[in-house]
């Protein structure tokens, strides 16, 4: 019985033909979640790029406008986001000298700094991970001083 026990594990130990499918049974699920992390990963720089896209028309009309018509600009931002959002838009026109705010919403005194600000936070669920995380993007403009 011994001996027959010992050809059949010296058999086993020298037969080469099944390595290759048990190097892959080992190596598949780390190869797996390697390509699933970097489709979620790629997924969350999608959303990112989008959220950007969408903040940068926002403050290119807030530039058309010399910041007088901020409500629209907010618009100008949900809409570049389609309608289903729940985006976060936070925007705000503000005065300032040497990088202080001056607090003057409607109008800015004379020889101030006059700036547009705005900032966008997007609740985001990975796809595959299922992960909440928050993705913002922040912008701040000069529009010019103050005559």
């Amino acid at each position: 019985m011994i001996a027959r026990a010992r050809s059949l594990l010296h058999s086993c130990w020298h037969d080469c033909r099944a390595n290759a499918a048990v190097e892959f049974a080992l190596l598949a699920p780390f190869l797996l979640l390697l390509i699933a992390g970097t489709i979620d990963l790629g997924l969350g720089f999608q959303a990112k790029v989008k959220l950007q896209s969408a903040l940068n028309s926002g403050m290119q009309h807030v530039m058309q406008t010399q910041g007088a018509d901020i409500a629209t600009s907010r618009e100008v931002i949900a809409y570049s986001l389609g309608a289903n959002s729940a985006a976060d838009i936070e925007m705000e026109t503000f005065c300032g000298c040497a990088s202080k705010k001056a607090g003057c919403q409607a109008s800015c005194a004379s020889g101030l700094d006059r700036f547009a600000s705005g900032s966008v936070f997007l609740p985001y669920r990975t796809a595959i991970f299922a992960q909440d995380m928050t993705i913002s993007a922040n912008f701040e403009l000069y529009l010019g001083e103050v005559e």
